[in-house]
């Protein structure tokens, strides 16, 4: 599966927006709980190495070193580092993230050795207990090896979090995401905190549990792909490349040997996503994306 379906441009952790205030206003404290979307770059004589990320604003100076070297493939501890704020002064480590961005602009520097990074505040969000500590939502080349999101999201993530996130999921979908190959579906299945309480009522659970309705194994990871994809709460490009990407990273192919298409892949799960809509998690009459989490809650866990 191409690791670029969680660009800054398709991944949407909505939520209203901090607005920056006169330059010379005394700014307002962060919440801690918050999200912040930061870009940080790297300006080189033959172009710009950037990441997109999104940073739980309680994490102190100390660990967005740690997830900065992850991000980018840097090596670690083994040059010096620091931090310096807007006017380039340095910054002790200790530091948290809501206290240095504020607000939509605000800017760091990070060094590492030679190295210097330039950081950026674009957006602040709500966040909850569900929502990944830093997850990398795009990005562009690198310093030693190109830019590989997965392979980052899963050093970010971390050993002990992806198991504890996989042994609340179906065995199908932990299934998938083994066979893929691609642990980009981890932070998807982190925010989504299957263990929450969920409010639809019973005989919708059970329809629910017994999805899919389909048996041969094309249409199971074909109704679990889509179920993944709508989870997202993405437009329908993104559920399209998602399935899409998805099913061709599983070996699925159509007749002629040429990749399944998103029409051939909803037509293999028809029956189920026909239920999936009865539930209005699919198509055209819809539940509100906070009903709709709860039905792809149930579908999802263990």
């Amino acid at each position: 599966m191409p690791t670029n379906y969680a660009r800054d441009n398709v991944i949407s952790l909505a939520s209203a927006r901090a607005h920056r205030s006169a330059q010379n206003e005394v700014q307002p404290p962060v919440d801690p709980q918050r999200t912040l979307i930061v870009r940080a770059n790297n300006v080189q004589a033959d172009g710009e190495i950037y990441r997109q990320i999104g940073l739980d604003s309680a994490m102190d100076l100390e660990e967005l070193h740690t997830v900065l070297n992850i991000s980018f493939g840097v090596g670690g501890d083994s040059a010096p580092w620091r931090f310096e704020d807007f006017q380039h002064q340095p910054m002790e480590a200790s530091k948290k993230l809501s206290e240095l961005l504020r607000v939509e602009g605000d800017e760091l520097f990070y060094f590492w050795g030679l190295w210097q990074f330039n950081l950026q505040c674009l957006e602040i969000y709500p966040r909850d207990n569900g929502t990944p500590r830093a997850l990398c939502i795009g990005g562009c080349g690198g310093l030693n090896d190109d830019f590989d999101q997965a392979t980052i999201n899963a050093e970010l993530t971390g050993t002990d979090t992806i198991r504890d996130v996989l042994s609340g999921v179906r065995p199908e979908v932990i299934d998938l995401v083994d066979r893929t190959g691609v642990f980009d579906f981890i932070p998807l299945l982190q925010a989504l905190d299957l263990k929450r309480h969920t409010l639809i009522d019973a005989d919708r659970v059970r329809t629910s549990r017994a999805l899919p309705a389909e048996h041969s194994a094309e249409a199971s990871d074909a109704f679990w792909s889509c179920v993944l994809a709508l989870a997202c709460l993405g437009d329908e490009a993104l559920f399209v490349e998602v399935i899409e990407s998805t099913m061709s990273a599983l070996g699925w192919v159509s007749d002629d040997g040429s990749p399944l298409s998103a029409k051939e892949i909803t037509a293999a799960c028809a029956t189920s996503l026909q239920i999936l809509e009865e539930l209005g998690a699919y198509g055209e009459n819809q539940l509100a994306p906070v009903d709709r989490l709860d039905v792809y809650r149930e579908l999802l866990r263990f």
